[in-house]
C-alpha cells in the first residue's frame, strides 16, 4: 500500500528506512522521498505513526531480552 502517493513510496519503502535507523519523518524523506514536502503532506502522520510503532516494538523486545 502507498504511504506517500506524491513520491510513490510504499509501506515497504518507509519501513526499510525506519529499519535502517530513521527516527524522524525528515530522515524517512531523505531515505525514500516519502513526506518530502513537495506534495500534499498527507502522509506525514502515517510516517510518524510507523516510526512510533517500530521503535515501541524494538524497545519492548530489548526490555524482554534484558529481563
Amino acid at each position: 500500500m502507498y504511504v506517500c502517493v506524491c513520491e510513490a513510496a510504499t509501506e515497504e519503502h518507509v519501513q526499510q528506512c525506519i529499519t535502517a535507523g530513521a527516527r524522524t519523518a525528515k530522515q524517512v524523506a531523505l531515505g525514500c522521498g516519502a513526506g518530502r514536502g513537495r506534495g500534499c503532506g498527507m502522509c506525514r502522520d502515517r510516517i510518524k505513526s510507523m516510526i512510533e510503532q517500530h521503535y515501541a516494538t524494538v524497545e519492548c523486545e530489548a526490555e524482554a531480552i534484558s529481563a
